[in-house]
């Protein structure tokens, strides 16, 4: 999820921050107001201190000190004699607590005082205009000038009218957006608009564990902006596109009605400034400040590196979840700089709209030379970045909330942060410098100089450790080694030490720069020079070397990978002939520069073509525009009439041929021409509408045919509209055999003659729905393919309602034939699955009373064949299915097999699961059930 700026917080454990109206800290004022324990231990809000930062894994670390702590302290306890360096203790305050026992409120007498009392002002986003001209030298920073009117720019409003309304059910309020997004809460009002908790009805629909979205609404003093949908769009585009595990991800953007929104994700935790302020005593617990800061550093150092800037980063633009991870958010007032605006897609999209042309910033956090006007630099944000990382580890605001300008004004100055060493403080105090050329240059240089010293200390206490080592060894050897002529000398001794210290250390190098993977050209040069100094030291068939050197190439192919991806050709170019420095199999390298060069000619092959389609685009639009003034009319009486057939052939309500005929005859009057452009559409229409028509209503659909072959004579793709036939056994019969007769299917053969009863299975799973011969194939249903084929002799000694057995398999397969030729349908044996799915019915429940043998007190059965029709049915109309005939069904690989028993089989092997091989020779006890595959429509 994600926030507004200057959100309004219903909700403590809310999903999204809101910015309060914070009162401005008079310093002295509120000192006595800190007491310890001023927060409850029970804070569910705080932030969760982790227990293990991952080492390598989270390539959106800036520093991963844990990491490297553990490595070091694991090298130096694998030797035993090594003397480990011990961190200084932290005095960072336990997470449980909000003020720590004991601690009091600083001293106030090195804090430079206001002249005179500053009033509260509110965190919330402003809309800043432009000066034309520097204010005077004694104005008041403080204050918000009032410019000239101005149609085309948002007019500043009055303090307590900035704040957003909530959305009135009356009054236009927004329940549902685009009949997807469902309003369940109001999470907050800011500069641009209102943040609402949404329910995603399409997660919903796909049974999501986490249906929920944020969702942005332009609010009414943004919306009356000329471009502030353009500001909303960009938002969301920009916001795309520097997705990072520290910037809250942006779904999408889009309009329903007047309202304008874009959706991203919700997440649970709270706003910053919440956190600031439950902390404001002592500021935030250090190892949760120290977190918190890596991570909005992350996200500010990729933003800047996408060439963006954010101008209005503010602790209320930032999120903590409740897992400790920090959020950014809120780009809706973000600068994109000149280098990022010449890549777009579109070159003219630079002039077009900036969003930072609505001025909005938030003046406590504001830079002086954002309150002035002057163009967006990073200096920016990193001034707001200072005052955040200020109040993270003290809990006030570095001046007190004055503004930048009225500060610098008045000679204020930050209290010095104890918990601070002297240089991270110095990389503090330039980052809050008034003038922007005082301030560190970048967020990298920022965090760089924060963490270097406890890096740098680490490193110390290492070498420390390995010299402290190495003299004791000596001490050993001098005292203890016996004396002679080929003893070790000091200088060997000290060589050896020297040695070994310039290889841990070209090691330990590598190893950090292997874990960062920048792929900068800084990073591939200090990558590179280490392993030359390396190499030079142990030479390159050395273990560690060759492992590292392997990890290495092993990184810029991936790299590479990504780079092609993304069509970096440059970087790809780059990386590809560093690659060659180290080791590995080159013929992955030469893959990777082969589609380098595959994807340049493809780059400019497509340049060509766009330059080609632009040319084309604009002959186009002239020859067009000379056109235009004497087509407009013709075209919208054609098109009047096009609608008019196009109403017909819709086929909403049936077809109305005679009023199609009235509407294609005035087509061909206003535009005879375009109408035989529109003539193929218009027939297909038609068409499809006369088939559609015919599934259901085969007679209608063939009137409909004759109608339609009078209006466009001729015309082939009418006269071959297919017709088909309604199906006797369509699949809305299926499992209904056992209800009558008018459950029962039958296709017409030649003239009045009728192919066996059917009834209709249903589908399941990867059985299709079929239909099967509800009764076994009787001596009169043969006897009538003999009659009519000729192919073999009718049976007399048998009555005609009798089962037919004594014929072989192959007179089956011809009966078979003959039967699919003449009813125009597919009859074939069943397969094994198909026969006990339409036997079984969905229950194993058998006939008590089936025609199998039976020999029990006096009950004597199975002695012959009985009727096909006698017998109790199953649950889908089969009759005899077990017992009487046994039946050929079609087994895996094609072999026959005869299931279901027959009148010789004992009743209790008398089953469904009963089957036995057959030779497909005639026999007087086997016979055969047809079934008939069901085309759908």
């Amino acid at each position: 999820m994600a926030q507004d700026d200057n959100n309004n917080d219903n909700n403590s454990n809310s999903t999204t921050g809101a910015n309060n109206n914070d009162k401005t800290i008079q310093r002295g004022a509120n000192k006595a107001a800190a007491r310890p324990g001023a927060a409850s231990t029970d804070d569910k809000t705080r932030i969760a201190r982790p227990k293990a930062r991952p080492p390598a894994d989270d390539k959106t670390r800036i520093a991963p000190k844990a990491a490297a702590d553990a490595n070091t302290n694991a090298k130096i306890n694998a030797d035993k004699t090594r003397l480990q360096a011990k961190r200084p203790a932290s005095p960072r305050p336990p997470l449980e607590k909000s003020t720590p026992e004991g601690r009091s409120a600083r001293p106030e007498q090195t804090r430079v005082q206001a002249k005179r009392p500053l009033e509260a002002s509110a965190d919330q986003t402003r809309i800043n205009p432009r000066p034309t001209v520097k204010p005077a030298a004694g104005g008041d920073a403080t204050q918000f000038r009032r410019p000239a009117p101005d149609a085309t720019r948002v007019a500043g409003r009055r303090a307590e009218q900035s704040a957003q309304a909530k959305p009135q059910k009356s009054s236009g309020g927004v329940h549902t957006l685009k009949n997807r997004f469902v309003f369940e809460q109001m999470l907050g009002a800011g500069g641009m608009g209102m943040v609402y908790k949404a329910k995603d009805m399409l997660k919903i629909e796909a049974q999501d564990r986490d249906p929920y979205v944020a969702i942005k609404v332009l609010g009414e003093e943004f919306k009356s902006h000329p471009e502030a949908f353009i500001a909303l769009q960009r938002e969301s585009r920009k916001t795309q596109q520097i997705a990072h595990p520290n910037i809250v991800n942006v779904f999408d953007f889009d309009k329903d009605g007047d309202t304008v929104f874009m959706t991203m994700e919700f997440l649970d935790g709270k706003p910053l400034d919440k956190l600031i302020s439950q902390y404001k005593a002592t500021g935030l617990p250090l190892d949760d400040a120290w977190s918190v800061l890596e991570g909005i550093c992350a996200a500010l150092m990729y933003a800047h590196g996408q060439n963006i800037i954010h101008s209005d980063f503010k602790p209320g633009n930032i999120f903590v979840t409740n897992k400790g991870v920090a959020k950014v958010f809120d780009f809706g007032i973000a600068r994109a700089v000149a280098a990022a605006e010449a890549r777009e897609d579109d070159p003219e999209d630079k002039t077009v709209f900036d969003a930072g042309n609505l001025g909005a910033l938030t003046p406590a956090y504001a830079s002086r030379e954002m309150l002035e006007g002057e163009e967006p630099d990073v200096r920016d944000d990193i001034y707001a970045l200072g005052c955040i990382a200020y109040e993270m580890f003290t809990g006030r605001h570095p001046f007190d909330r004055v503004h930048a300008n009225e500060a610098a004004r008045l000679g204020l100055k930050p209290d010095k942060i104890p918990e601070l060493n002297k240089g991270q403080w110095k990389a503090l105090e330039a980052a809050l410098s008034f003038n922007r050329e005082d301030r560190v240059a970048s967020v990298e240089e920022f965090w760089h100089l924060l963490t270097h010293k406890k890096q740098s200390s680490l490193a110390m206490g290492i070498v420390v450790s390995l010299l402290l080592v190495v003299l004791a060894s000596m001490a050993y050897m001098y005292f203890f080694a016996p004396q002679s002529g080929s003893g070790i000398s000091e200088d060997e001794v000290r060589s050896e030490i020297e040695l070994k210290l310039r290889i841990e250390q070209y090691q330990n190098d590598i190893a950090s720069l292997l874990l960062s993977r920048e792929f900068s050209r800084s990073w591939e040069g200090d990558l590179w020079q280490a392993f030359q100094g390396l190499e030079k030291l142990v030479g390159s068939d050395d273990a560690w070397y060759a492992q590292n050197s392997g990890k290495a190439y092993a990184a810029y192919l991936v790299q590479i990978e990504e780079l092609l991806a993304q069509e970096e050709i440059e970087n790809s170019a780059r990386l590809i002939k560093n690659a060659q420095r180290y080791i590995g199999d080159k013929t992955l390298l030469e893959t990777l520069a082969a589609r380098l060069s595959t994807l340049e000619q493809l780059l400019d092959a497509r340049r060509v073509e766009e330059e080609r389609k632009q040319k084309l685009a604009k002959q186009s639009a002239v020859k067009q525009a000379e056109q235009k003034k004497v087509e407009k009319q013709q075209r919208d009486i054609f098109n009047q009439a096009m609608k008019n057939v196009n109403e017909q052939t819709a086929c909403r309500s049936g077809l109305n041929l005679r009023d199609l005929n009235i509407a294609v005859n005035k087509l061909r009057e206003v535009d005879r021409q375009r109408y035989k452009k529109n003539e193929p559409a218009i027939v297909s229409a038609l068409s499809s509408c006369i088939s559609k028509i015919g599934r259901s209503f085969p007679e209608r659909a063939t009137e409909y045919k004759k109608q339609a072959i009078r209006l466009f004579p001729g015309n082939s793709a009418v006269s071959s509209i297919a017709i088909i036939p309604k199906d006797p056994c369509d699949s809305s019969l299926a499992g209904m055999g056992a209800r009558g007769k008018r459950s029962i299917c039958r296709d017409r053969l030649a003239g009045d003659d009728k192919g066996p009863p059917l009834v209709v299975i249903p589908a399941k799973g990867s059985i299709k729905s079929f239909a099967i011969g509800k009764y076994e194939i009787s001596v009169g249903d043969f006897n009538q393919y003999c009659k009519e084929s000729g192919e073999c002799k009718e049976i007399t000694q048998h009555k005609p309602d009798m089962p037919l057995t004594n014929i072989s398999h192959k007179q089956a397969k011809a009966y078979l034939k003959w039967l699919s030729e003449k009813a125009k349908r597919k009859y074939r044996l069943p397969s094994k699955a198909e026969w006990e799915y339409a036997a079984r019915a969905g229950s194993a429940k058998l006939d008590s009373n089936r025609n199998c043998r039976l020999n029990s007190r006096g009950i004597q059965k199975g002695d012959s064949l009985i009727k096909v029709d006698v017998g109790a049915q199953n649950k889908w109309g089969l009759v005899n299915h077990v017992g009487n005939a046994s039946e050929w069904v079609a087994a895996k690989g094609s072999k026959l097999v005869a299931v279901g028993g027959s009148y010789r089989t004992d009743m209790e092997f008398c089953t469904v699961n009963t089957a036995q091989p057959h030779s497909g020779a005639a026999d007087e006890t086997t016979g055969l059930r047809v079934l008939r595959e069901i085309v759908e429509r």
